[in-house]
């Protein structure tokens, strides 16, 4: 009895470890961890030789706006390799293709520059806000960008900071 209930710690603990434990972006030097398990990997798209796409999306709970429509908060991370420009560059090239209105804009002393953003989506009419990280990484650049809807941001706010303080860069 007592080997069966060391076997549950144990198992139980490395279900701990494993939730919180920090996650590489491959191919780079930045990592970060969930810090609510409820986080899970859906997709990884490379969309050139240079430019790559993960994909990431909240699946602990379902998550339900004021219009009562289902809305997955997820997690992309773009990463360009090779990159020449700086977080600036990418952050326009970005802009152009994806426009979005700044809710608010800080450079951070490491040079990692953050945005709160919100738009409106076209295809199905709603509202949705996103805090969004550019992050140089020697001749890599990311665009870390956590969103939900605008009913829901409130709530995942906390876990997306949370996410946010966690990313490291190893040099």
């Amino acid at each position: 009895m007592k080997t069966r209930n060391f076997l549950t710690l144990i198992v139980l603990l490395l279900f701990v470890s494993i939730a919180s434990a920090q996650i590489k972006i491959p191919e780079t030097n930045v990592s970060f961890d969930f810090p609510d398990g409820g986080w899970k990997f859906l997709q990884t798209n490379k969309l050139s030789n240079n430019s790559v796409v993960y994909l990431y999306s909240y699946s602990a709970d379902y998550v339900v706006d004021n219009s009562g429509d289902t809305i997955i908060p997820f997690m992309r991370i773009y990463v360009r390799k090779n990159y020449d420009g700086t977080v600036y560059d990418l952050a326009y090239s970005r802009f152009m293709v994806q426009p979005f209105q700044s809710l608010d804009e800080k450079l951070h002393q490491n040079g990692i520059l953050e945005y709160l953003g919100a738009y409106t989506n076209e295809d199905d009419g709603k509202d949705y806000e996103f805090r969004m990280l550019y992050v140089k990484d020697k001749n890599n650049l990311l665009e870390i960008r956590l969103e939900t809807s605008v009913d829901t941001f409130e709530d995942f706010e906390q876990q997306f900071n949370g996410i946010i303080n966690s990313i490291t860069t190893v040099k």
